[in-house]
């Protein structure tokens, strides 16, 4: 799996994560998991300057570790088809399909999450059509139901559903495929695809997202960069001084406590709820947001990041 990456909060999945919340349960007896670099620049690495030379690099340095590791030794290899809680990265162009080769090499199967980006989030059905593979298995959630009633699922390639048919796992879960669930996660499926959601993110919610973005990274210093995809998108948030993130994900090393507390304050009280874990700031609204809902959320950071700024140059 890879270090920038958030797989869940259960002690395996939490394990498999790159995130920093892998600390909690990395003394328990879950072993085996290994991590490798993203294809993605953060502020202290890359694998190059351009996309052709980060793809090259990070499948170069992946095949290395394979083969140190043993190849008869790795399962599977579980990537989040588009990182999100770390900050919104889509892959450079051609690394998934490298991924994809190694893991046909190898037989390793491709495990691919898609809890945060699947159902329409990044204006595809699923978040791994924005490349050319087909994964082994997928994992899915939060858009299932639009977080009516929480479900999660799993979908894997016929073959592996042939095995387990066969060869049954003997354990089970008290309210897996519960019924009134899997309701609501069929209305929910069914209004996605009569109400075109998906297309609806790519062409109705990215622009509005972009030119938003765009318009707060040229205004406030202490934004350094956007990224997006359909209906997904983060900030970085910066300290203008240095130009470096104004504190880690797990809220160590800030560099201005003051600031920081009070932009939080005035991010509720603008009326704002969203996931604000700096030193990053994730947009992520409902496929079914009207233009001027998302034009007047978006005012309401604006508003928030003034706060920000006027709160650094104390």
């Amino acid at each position: 799996s890879h270090y920038r990456s958030y797989h869940g909060g259960t002690a395996h999945a939490l394990t498999v994560s790159g995130d920093f919340r892998r600390g909690f349960v990395e003394d328990a007896p879950s072993v085996g998991f290994v991590k490798t670099m993203n294809p993605t620049d953060s502020t202290m690495f890359s694998f190059g300057t351009s996309d052709e030379e980060r793809t090259s690099k990070a499948l170069a340095y992946l095949d290395e570790q394979i083969a140190c590791e043993g190849p008869g030794t790795i399962a599977a290899v579980m990537f989040e088809s588009i990182v999100g809680s770390g900050g919104v990265y889509l892959a450079p162009p051609g690394y998934m399909e490298g991924v994809r080769a190694l893991c046909d090499r190898h037989g390793i199967l491709m495990i691919v999450d898609e809890v945060m980006t699947g159902f329409g989030r990044t204006g595809k059905f699923w978040g791994f059509q924005n490349y050319d593979i087909v994964p082994d298995i997928v994992t899915g959630a939060k858009g299932l139901t639009g977080a009516y009633l929480p479900l999660s699922m799993v979908a894997v390639r016929h073959e592996i559903k042939e095995h387990f048919e066969n060869n049954p796992l003997g354990w089970g879960s008290t309210f897996q495929a519960h019924p009134v669930a899997l309701a609501v996660a069929y209305e929910t499926l069914k209004y996605i695809l009569e109400h075109d959601l998906v297309s609806r993110a790519k062409h109705v919610i990215e622009p509005i997202i972009q030119a938003n973005m765009q318009r707060l990274v040229a205004k406030h210093d202490s934004v350094a960069r956007g990224r997006y995809i359909g209906a997904f998108g983060c900030l970085d948030i910066v300290d203008p001084r240095t130009n470096r993130p104004i504190q880690a994900f797990d809220g160590s090393g800030c560099t201005q406590p003051e600031a920081v507390a009070a932009f939080r304050a005035a991010f509720r009280a603008n009326g704002l709820y969203g996931f604000l874990r700096l030193p990053v700031f994730h947009c992520a609204p409902a496929l079914v947001i009207e233009p001027e809902e998302l034009e007047d959320g978006f005012c309401r950071a604006d508003r928030a990041l003034e706060v920000l700024g006027q709160a650094l140059t104390r």
